[in-house]
């Protein structure tokens, strides 16, 4: 939209989403450019995104929205080649048990992987950027911190707030929302490190295919995409997951994973979860020590396993798994944890 008025191509986008069930990448890119402008008011970004939200986002609207988030910062310099950087972030608007998908990706870091974690604060005020925090690490830390963490610990924290800042003008119309929108689906595919290995959780099984879909038009050399059947935006330790696996820029296909398939006994019932942000910090400290075992150690090591399986350090889930709990009754995991925090703040 060169040499455009934004707030008069908001207007013509609310008039194309109001037309079409579906928006091209083009569309939803003018639309996200007008947005990112800063110029465009709640109400009318709200109502743009409500009527895009009538149904599960397609592959080309994603795709659309990335690539529009994408040129509105600067990448994370590092010299670790992209098809070696994994991310674990999932879209949220699932129910939330505990902050698995960062535990997981210290775990995978611990195994020799090279995570740059995506993730944003949280509509709970327990996720993995509060609990970070809480923590004591530095999740606002400049780009040269985590080029430097990536290289001596293979982890960093990505918080997109701090990456893609012109994200903020669409913040109010989301809060009013209150459910999932296009922005859930397009964060957790603009790593700022360029991560060209994930996993990625999604609130619907229906978001499987056109998530999976743009990973494999962004080139990912190796990525899962899961939906719990028990409505979880991640593995789950109590019943089936659905999966689409993207392997080298192709879609493979459908995959159902069962809990036994990682040497994890099945549990009758989710683990209960945290309530707050107390409870997330201590619950992940126990988690990352080895103290506490049971269903959400499970939950932690059987999400971690496919993220080791992800970064080609296992070849298949059993094995993942015992790397996962090595690294953790090892003490590695509560080891780099420490070296984060550290790091971070320096």
């Amino acid at each position: 939209m060169e040499n455009s008025n934004p707030i008069k191509d908001m207007q013509a986008a609310i008039v194309v989403a109001e037309q079409n069930a579906s928006l091209t990448s083009k569309q939803v890119g003018d639309a996200l450019a007008a947005i990112f402008s800063g110029q465009i008011e709640t109400s009318m970004i709200e109502q743009w995104l409500r009527l895009v939200s009538r149904h599960i986002p397609t592959s080309a609207e994603i795709f659309g929205g990335v690539q529009a988030l994408l040129q509105t910062t600067t990448l994370i310099p590092t010299d670790i080649a992209c098809e070696k950087i994994i991310d674990t972030a999932g879209t949220g608007g699932a129910p939330k048990m505990l902050n698995v998908s960062t535990l997981s990706a210290l775990v995978i870091a611990a195994c020799r992987g090279v995570v740059a974690k995506s993730g944003n604060r949280s509509r709970t005020g327990f996720g993995s950027s509060e609990t970070l925090a809480a923590l004591g690490m530095n999740i606002q830390a400049p780009p040269t911190t985590q080029v430097k963490m990536l290289a001596e610990c293979g982890f960093c924290f990505c918080l997109a707030s701090k990456y893609f800042p012109a994200a903020r003008f669409a913040a109010d119309a989301r809060k009013a929302i209150g459910t999932p929108t296009l922005f859930n689906s397009i964060g957790p595919l603009a790593n700022p490190a360029g991560a060209l290995r994930q996993v990625v959780g999604v609130w619907s099984r229906e978001l499987l295919e056109p998530v999976a879909e743009v990973l494999a038009r962004r080139g990912a050399v190796k990525a899962f995409v899961i939906h719990s059947a028990d409505g979880f935006d991640e593995m789950s330790v109590s019943d089936k997951t659905y999966a689409i696996e993207v392997v080298r820029g192709r879609v493979m296909g459908n995959i159902v994973f069962e809990p036994e398939q990682f040497g994890i006994s099945r549990q009758a019932s989710a683990p209960r979860g945290v309530k707050n942000l107390e409870d997330a910090t201590t619950l992940f400290r126990r988690l990352a020590s080895g103290i506490d075992r049971g269903a959400e150690l499970d939950l932690v090591l059987i999400n971690a396993a496919l993220g080791l399986m992800v970064a080609d350090k296992a070849s298949d889930p059993k094995s993942a798994t015992g790397l996962a709990t090595d690294a953790i009754q090892s003490g590695r995991v509560n080891s780099l944890l420490e070296t984060v925090i550290k790091l971070s703040n320096q």
